[in-house]
């Protein structure tokens, strides 16, 4: 007993704090005690939420939290969905029922499109998403056999949102090459940037070609609790899509993972698309939740939704997002008046991205003979790993399309201080870069 209790303590001393305000490296952070509680329950109850007559209290939560979430969203009183095992999950999912929905032949006879069958009621099927999305659209479109090549992404605007024009331009070019382009992702809050695309204007595009229109909003999607960020365009359109993704373990605290897919058309459509003849697990009961999904086995994640919307309620789930974007702006509002430090651009959500130009080093000489963007990839790559090396914070660097490398810190935990977290870590950044012989 003792040594089970020696290595618990060694597992959580040299494990990640999450719960630690300046842990900024993720779009997740610690949970809370209902998140906690929740999860003891679900080990306790131990229930599987593939057929309803063995989960009957969690299997109603579920279908009870996805609908309300789809009402948020303005998706329609019949909308409702599925929880999955995280996000890609969720994406992978929607992209398995869009194709059966379209082209049910594929979920019998197989992938067999035009000119390879000149028969096919369908040519080669086409995604669009944005340069700026997350890789799981294309990890889908790989699992499905459609092949990388035909996953077309489409550039973004200056803000990081997917540019529509091109996204019509590109569908059309599909379209004449013989193709048929049948999935297009949006997302509501991109990983790196935190942009979120323009649904209602992507939902015009989609009926256009007689696509499915898919929001990735594993991230940015639970920002929909906050009544301030209703009154934005953020989700402009949202009750024109199909199906959305939505991961709770992200921007409401509830403990990983936690993520459910949306359907307009009730979480019925999964089973209707995906359902095999398994008569020995599933009898016919629309609340059998596992004949949509792909697998069998299913974790009760709704509960963790229900009991931290029943005890925080919306308002108090809203506020926690509310928290994040105040902060968010604090940081940017010092970031402006900070010598040295230059925002990649203005966060359009809870992500600051910026770069750190240490004063004495010979930027101009490096602006004219062209290595400027390496050297400031080099800089902030090093800065970055002496920062989380130091045990006192730890953040993110990403690169983007034309951009060198940049701190990405994520705000997301409530118990993120300005004064207390985040300019300690600007001062950390900048103490580092003096302390440190340059060879560049």
């Amino acid at each position: 007993m003792e040594d089970t209790f020696s290595l618990i303590k060694d597992t959580l001393r040299y494990s990640v704090n999450t719960w630690n305000p300046r842990f900024l490296d993720k779009l997740y952070a610690g949970t809370n005690p209902i998140g906690v509680i929740a999860e003891l329950v679900l080990a306790v109850l131990n229930n599987n939420g593939h057929v309803y007559h063995c989960s009957p209290v969690v299997s109603l939560m579920e279908v009870q939290v996805t609908r309300a979430t789809a009402r948020l969203l303005g998706m329609g009183e019949q909308a409702s969905g599925l929880f999955c095992p995280g996000g890609s999950a969720s994406n992978l999912l929607a992209m398995v029922t869009a194709r059966n929905r379209l082209f049910p032949t594929i979920k019998t006879e197989g992938y067999f499109p035009r000119p390879m069958h000149p028969n096919a009621t369908y040519g080669t099927l086409t995604v669009f998403t944005s340069t700026h999305s997350h890789y799981s659209i294309a990890k889908s479109a790989q699992v499905l056999g459609l092949g990388l090549k035909h996953v077309i992404k489409v550039p973004t605007d200056k803000e990081g949102r997917m540019d529509v024009d091109q996204l019509e331009q590109r569908m059309q070019a599909s379209v004449d090459r013989g193709e048929t382009p049948f999935f297009i992702n949006a997302t509501s809050g991109t990983t790196v940037m935190g942009a979120f695309d323009p649904l209602d204007r992507m939902a015009k595009v989609a009926r256009q070609f007689g696509c499915w229109l898919h929001a990735d909003g594993s991230w940015g999607g639970s920002a929909i609790f906050s009544e301030q960020v209703q009154k934005t365009n953020c989700f402009k359109g949202s009750q024109l899509v199909d199906s959305f993704t939505m991961n709770p373990h992200k921007l409401l605290g509830v403990p990983l993972q936690c993520s459910m897919l949306l359907a307009k058309e009730g979480h019925g459509l999964f089973a209707e698309a995906n359902s095999l003849q398994a008569d020995y697990l599933f009898h016919g009961n629309e609340y059998d939740l596992g004949a949509g999904t792909i697998g069998c086995g299913r974790r009760p994640d709704a509960l963790k939704v229900f009991l931290a919307w029943k005890f925080y309620g919306q308002q108090g789930l809203g506020k926690r997002v509310d928290r994040a974007i105040a902060t968010t702006k604090a940081l940017t509002d010092h970031l402006r008046q900070r010598p040295g430090f230059h925002l990649v651009q203005e966060p359009p959500f809870v992500q600051v991205c910026f770069w750190y130009l240490p004063e004495h080093l010979d930027w101009q000489r490096w602006r004219r003979d062209g290595s400027y963007d390496s050297k400031v990839s080099q800089v902030t790559r090093s800065l970055h790993e002496k920062v989380n090396q130091s045990g006192r914070f730890l953040v993110d660097r990403a690169p983007l399309v034309d951009q060198p490398d940049f701190f990405r810190l994520v705000i997301n935990a409530p118990t993120v201080r300005l004064d207390r977290d985040l300019i300690p870590l600007l001062d950390l950044i900048e103490t580092t870069a003096k302390d440190m012989t340059w060879s560049l």
